[in-house]
């Protein structure tokens, strides 16, 4: 059976509208296929794999979507793919990795030239401020907790989740302000939590290491020295 895994880039894009998109690819598909968002939230890339390779596939291609499509993810996503590869034994699947859409110029001439709804705009004086940007909010703690590429394909969207309701179960949630965000570059010691204003970086890979962070960082105020992978040395942000 053949199959595509569609990879998809969208650090700012709601759950809603990446949905929407995955819907229509889906659709249009000429062969079993998923969709994985390669940060922020959801399942990632070896989720996708193992799922279609249960499903009984023996040939994937791995189509990149976004115009343009980030040459570091173009260069990485390939290894990570062979990575999961290795794994699999001589039950592997056919693995394939396609050219970006921005190589295609068919796809180019028609984004080029699409026919699409316009919206008219009229001058909006300090359009570029939001209601209720204007303070940080009143937390004691502000979690970092990254959902970029690296850190996503070893489930830190799912991580962010479960840290959210364990925080729920401690009686932390109206101490702790949790931030999701995009690469903060210690990948290969992935997923990563930064606490601060401590200025402590954690590897949180599970659901029992995520109970040990909440309960001797935030509830008893220790290090949980298991986890800890750097120390800034400096507090940054007033307790």
């Amino acid at each position: 059976m053949d199959a595509y895994i569609y990879l998809i880039s969208a650090s700012y894009v709601s759950q809603k509208r990446f949905r929407e998109l995955s819907c229509a690819l889906l659709d249009a598909a000429p062969v079993e296929s998923r969709a994985v968002r390669l940060d922020g939230a959801g399942d990632g890339l070896w989720h996708a794999l193992d799922d279609l390779k249960t499903a009984g596939a023996t040939r994937i291609e791995l189509r990149p979507i976004g115009l343009p499509f980030s040459q570091s993810l173009e260069k990485w996503l390939p290894n990570a793919a062979s990575s999961w590869l290795a794994r699999q034994g001589t039950t592997a699947p056919a693995l394939y990795f396609a050219h970006p859409l921005q190589t295609d110029h068919s796809v180019i001439q028609a984004a080029a030239t699409a026919k699409v709804a316009l919206k008219p705009l009229s001058p909006k004086p300090f359009g570029e401020i939001g209601n209720g940007w204007d303070s940080p909010p009143a937390f004691r703690h502000h979690l970092l907790v990254c959902a970029g590429p690296r850190c996503h394909l070893k489930d830190a969207p799912n991580l962010v989740d479960a840290l959210k309701n364990e925080l729920g179960r401690a009686g932390q949630s109206s101490d702790c302000l949790v931030t999701t965000t995009g690469c903060l570059f210690p990948c290969n010691a992935g997923p990563v939590i930064v606490h601060y204003p401590h200025g402590n970086w954690y590897r949180v890979e599970s659901l029992s290491e995520i109970r040990t962070f909440v309960s001797q960082a935030l509830c008893a105020g220790t290090i949980p020295d298991t986890l800890l992978i750097h120390q800034t040395g400096d507090i940054h942000e007033p307790a």
